[in-house]
């Protein structure tokens, strides 16, 4: 091929590109207005922020998948609750303290699920006497344990969308997890309890398979918020060393996911890479219309004024408005 036939192709992959940008960036704001949110959650601290919206696992830093991105490290960085009596006293010690809300996270068995059985009178208790918002990562759950979820007073149910079987075998251990998945959104839709579907981009060891796929799944459900997040090589796994996805290609994800579901908010997660690329994402994303940014970097703030947009700051959890 020329090498003038290599420039003119370049550039209409570039201007392809920029239109795509503008187009989500124009949608963002005429659907969602000026604004961009800022999140603080959990125990972080960001610009003198606090976060007032911890995690904490029912089931400890145990976990019987053992998938490969994670091996159960992320558990390992929240209060365990294993009991409970120890899930009931986390949230009124939240709550003491002026806490905004509560993530009821935990590791899975090896069918995927996790031991909501022995708690859904404590998060019931802690909705009655407490004003905690209380979000949970439900993993795969049946249309009984749905039901449950919401009259113990869950506000929120947060859930990774598979769509891929060779990732649902060989990342996540389990080989049913993308019908698993289906049937988990049906359960939650059933019973109108708030799904907040979350992508994690790369996770196949830093590779993109069916990220697209999952936005089709998510338009087949209600919902008013969906969170992008992105493979966080992690020290101790197998992806330790791995590449995640270029900051360029999340962000044209994040716009072509926009053009698609322009009427639902979208959410950069906490789970990115850190420093340099989170800061090249963080910019690049505010361009490509996200309307908000858990732990954003001060160059998600300065492209966000420079374009004029208002900034506002929330210390909870993204999936919440």
């Amino acid at each position: 091929m020329s090498k003038s036939r290599k420039a003119q192709l370049h550039s209409s992959v570039h201007t392809s590109s920029r239109e795509i940008e503008n187009q989500a960036w124009e949608l963002s704001r005429s659907m969602h207005g000026n604004v961009l949110t800022l999140y603080v959650p959990g125990m972080f601290v960001v610009d003198g922020k606090r976060g007032k919206y911890r995690a904490v696992s029912i089931t400890g830093s145990g976990c019987e998948l053992q998938c490969e991105h994670c091996k159960g490290t992320l558990l390992t960085t929240m209060p365990p609750t294993p009991t409970p009596e120890s899930l009931m006293a986390a949230g009124l010690a939240a709550a003491e303290r002026g806490d905004l809300g509560l993530l009821v996270s935990g590791g899975c068995d090896r069918e995927g699920s996790l031991p909501w059985e022995r708690f859904f009178e404590a998060i019931a208790t802690l909705k009655s006497r407490t004003g905690l918002k209380i979000t949970v990562h439900t993993g795969l759950i049946t249309g009984q344990h749905a039901k449950a979820l919401k009259e113990s007073g869950v506000d929120q149910a947060l859930v990774d969308i598979i769509c891929d079987d060779k990732t649902a075998v060989e990342v996540y251990h389990l080989p049913g997890a993308v019908n698993g998945i289906r049937r988990t959104l049906d359960a939650l839709a059933q019973v109108d309890l708030e799904i907040v579907p979350h992508i994690i981009l790369g996770v196949h060891f830093g590779e993109m398979r069916a990220e697209h796929r999952a936005l089709d799944v998510i338009r087949e459900y209600p919902g008013r918020k969906y969170v992008v997040v992105v493979l966080m090589p992690t020290r101790g796994t197998p992806m330790a060393s791995i590449s995640p996805p270029s900051w360029d290609t999340v962000a044209a994800f994040i716009a072509r996911a926009r053009i698609s579901m322009p009427e639902r908010l979208c959410s950069l997660g906490c789970a990115r890479p850190r420093g340099h690329y989170r800061r090249n994402l963080d910019r690049l994303a505010v361009r490509a219309g996200v309307n908000s940014i858990a732990l954003p970097s001060e160059a998600a703030v300065e492209e966000a004024l420079d374009r004029g947009l208002t900034v506002e700051w929330r210390e909870t959890c993204c999936s919440l408005d």
